[in-house]
């Protein structure tokens, strides 16, 4: 009988290789696990086997560490403050061959300064959150500014950021926490603000506590007399108010577009039109997308409410680091072109009133507002976010405007052409008696 030939541990080896290629995959997969437990045999001594004595290893001398390789320098991506020239702009005059926006005179410090301290001194509260205007608080002594504008443009990210939240922070305070510190809860889910919210800062005035002082004597003397039915006396008992706690009340209002919902602008409506502090409003605008046609109907009801009206543009440091290099000095930027497509749309939206015109008390204001109240590489309170604060203040009466009025008024009308023969001259003798003047 022929001994059988046994072959070498490293034949099998490349012999099972051999097989996989015609094997299926389950087979392959398990040939290749047992491929690999014989190269580990092959590899590993036996416990059986003796170990080869060797002669003690001396000591290697320690090695020097290596020297860590450089690491290039983190270039953080360059500050919105850095691209924009200006934080506000003003739009050319009429004159002006280039029609480019105007960057707007500087803010004193001091100005700054007090408009920081009307929002950050003494912290946000929360006030309350109503589903319907019906159930919103009476106010008759606290100024009131609110915020509108498309769902996720930015509203409450902008009201964290006037608290003095940073703006790496101020889009990200969610749940009751947030509440808790008087902040706006925020969401990247499009309608998350689905009430009418409204917070308080700074301390009320003297002038607040002494008006409201008499406003409640009053009602108390009222409803001490006789003679009231009981219609009357619940409408006058409905006026009672606590005394003001605040300076000033943000209304942060829901979002309109995705997300949204058509009961949300009929409450908007009505507070627009029937509340008696309302001292302003503010649109949001995003300064990527531009302005929307929901945009042009909420001006449009502005419009008709007769309210004063600011535009601020958000998200501006996306817009910054998005657009290319200029081209030259005479290039526009985009954000130029931004401001210059807010201003068409508003004196098209005031053809429509005789009494909301541009500048006017109760129209539009020209000055639009940049602003990056969420940017995540800022390590400061984001951009635009002091002049937002002081802009707010001069709409709710607290402020004033001290800086020159070189480019902040408006523009005025050309002078009326008439033909030659319907000129008025004046008569020989007013004449001769202005020149003996």
């Amino acid at each position: 009988m022929a001994t059988p030939r046994i072959l070498p541990l490293a034949s099998h080896t490349s012999t099972l290789s051999r097989v996989l290629v015609r094997r299926s995959p389950l087979r392959q997969r398990i040939a290749s696990q047992s491929l690999r437990s014989l190269s580990t045999t092959t590899a590993t001594p036996s416990s059986s086997s003796k170990p080869s004595q060797r002669p003690p290893a001396s000591k290697p001398d320690p090695k020097p560490k290596p020297t860590p390789p450089l690491r290039p320098s983190s270039t953080k991506p360059t500050h919105p403050e850095a691209l924009l020239p200006a934080q506000s702009y003003l739009p050319p005059p009429s004159n002006d061959p280039n029609q480019r926006a105007q960057p707007a005179p500087p803010l004193p410090p001091a100005s700054l300064a007090q408009a920081t301290a009307l929002f950050t001194s003494a912290g946000p509260r929360f006030l309350y959150s109503a589903s319907r205007f019906l159930h919103v608080p009476p106010n008759s002594h606290t100024p009131e500014v609110c915020l509108l504008g498309r769902s996720n443009v930015g509203k409450s990210t902008l009201i964290n950021a006037l608290a003095g939240r940073g703006a790496a922070s101020a889009g990200r305070a969610h749940g009751l926490r947030a509440r808790g510190q008087g902040l706006a809860i925020t969401s990247r889910t499009a309608g998350s603000t689905r009430s009418i919210n409204a917070y308080g800062f700074g301390e009320p005035s003297k002038e607040q506590r002494v008006a409201a002082l008499a406003r409640a004597k009053e009602v108390a003397r009222a409803l001490s007399r006789g003679g009231m039915t009981r219609a009357q006396r619940r409408a006058l008992s409905a006026k009672k108010e606590p005394p003001p706690a605040h300076r000033l009340v943000m209304v942060d209002m829901p979002g309109y577009g995705l997300g949204s919902e058509a009961e949300w602008g009929v409450e908007i409506a009505k507070y627009l039109g029937r509340r008696q502090m309302l001292k302003g409003a503010v649109l949001l605008i995003d300064a990527v997308s531009g302005v929307k046609q929901s945009d042009r109907m909420v001006l449009e009801m502005l419009r008709d409410a007769g309210v004063k009206t600011a535009v601020v543009l958000t998200k501006a440091d996306k817009l910054l680091r998005s657009e290319p290099p200029s081209a030259g000095p005479g290039a526009r930027s985009r954000v130029e072109e931004v401001c210059m497509d807010v201003w068409e749309e508003l004196r098209k939206v005031e053809k429509g009133s005789s009494t909301w015109l541009e500048g006017r008390e109760k129209g539009w204001q020209t000055e639009i507002w940049v602003t990056a109240a969420g940017d995540p590489d800022s390590d400061s309170q984001g951009l635009g976010v002091v002049g937002a604060r002081w802009a707010i203040g001069r709409m709710a009466g607290i402020f004033e405007d001290t800086r020159p009025a070189n480019g902040l008024q408006a523009p005025t009308a050309a002078p009326k052409i008439v033909p030659f023969d319907q000129i008025q001259w004046a008569s020989p003798s007013a004449a001769a008696k202005a020149g003996g003047q």
